[in-house]
């Protein structure tokens, strides 16, 4: 069974979204942006690390082929910024992304972070649950989830924690899996309303921390997300994403549109 990681290449400019991943009409938002970051890395290998990347979904992006166009926006002496454009079979743009790519600077300056990794049970005395149409959106089917808190429809106000990993065990992480990992579970403002409500992701921006090849792939990742506000069916979310030993592997923000 083909793994997270080896539906989200790039070759020669065309992305075969595939089949049996959507989350309502469209793919699901984290396998959107691993195909974004993989579309700049094929244009550029020699890039340095992925630093953040920026995501507008302004359309869903349907199965089967779509072509992603990368433009140079500016290299500099530590940095490569592309952009990356989702765009259907017939020309109508789904998705636009900016990708930035930069050099170690400032290892001298001390960091005293405020963040801290949300206590949560151990991952391995939870069970993953099976989560699948008709009662989740496809996509999840593929992730091994154990969730903590913050379920959808309890009309709470709790932060959406759990475990996440793919279903089908990747031999590592890169940039491109490890960023798009981070929108694995639901918004935290469907946690907030008692009946099934349609929502799409406006706009993703993420922040690597870590380097990938430092996570091991084999062990899940703990997800944090939290609703900051909400103004006319518009929602801000925070999400966080820890890795098992405790370090801040990505650090997310999201505009999320409750359709109705």
């Amino acid at each position: 069974m083909a793994s997270y990681s080896d539906h989200v290449d790039v070759t020669d400019g065309v992305w075969d979204v595939p089949e049996g991943w959507l989350q309502g009409r469209g793919a699901w938002g984290g396998l959107v942006v691993a195909a974004a970051v993989r579309a700049a890395r094929a244009v550029d290998p020699d890039a340095p690390p992925l630093r953040e990347i920026s995501v507008h979904m302004v359309g869903p992006v349907l199965p089967g082929p779509a072509r992603v166009a990368c433009t140079l926006v500016r290299r500099g002496s530590a940095t490569a910024v592309w952009q990356v454009a989702i765009v259907s079979a017939e020309g109508e743009t789904w998705a636009v992304a900016t990708v930035v790519f930069g050099g170690a600077r400032a290892l001298d300056v001390d960091a005293h972070p405020r963040l801290t990794m949300p206590e949560a049970p151990e991952w391995s005395a939870l069970e993953p649950l099976v989560l699948e149409p008709p009662l989740a959106p496809e996509f999840l089917q593929h992730l091994a989830v154990r969730p903590v808190g913050g379920y959808p429809y309890s009309g709470s106000a709790d932060d959406v924690l759990g475990w996440v990993a793919p279903a089908v065990e990747i031999d590592a992480y890169d940039d491109a899996t490890l960023t798009g990992m981070v929108d694995a579970l639901w918004p935290a403002a469907l946690v907030q309303v008692t009946t099934a409500r349609p929502m799409a992701t406006l706009s993703f921006s993420a922040t690597l921390l870590v380097d990938p090849a430092s996570v091991d792939a084999r062990t899940p990742l703990l997800h944090r997300g939290r609703m900051l506000g909400m103004a006319e069916g518009y929602s801000t979310e925070s999400r966080e994403l820890w890795t098992a030993d405790g370090r801040l592997a990505v650090h997310n923000s999201q505009v999320i549109a409750i359709i109705r």
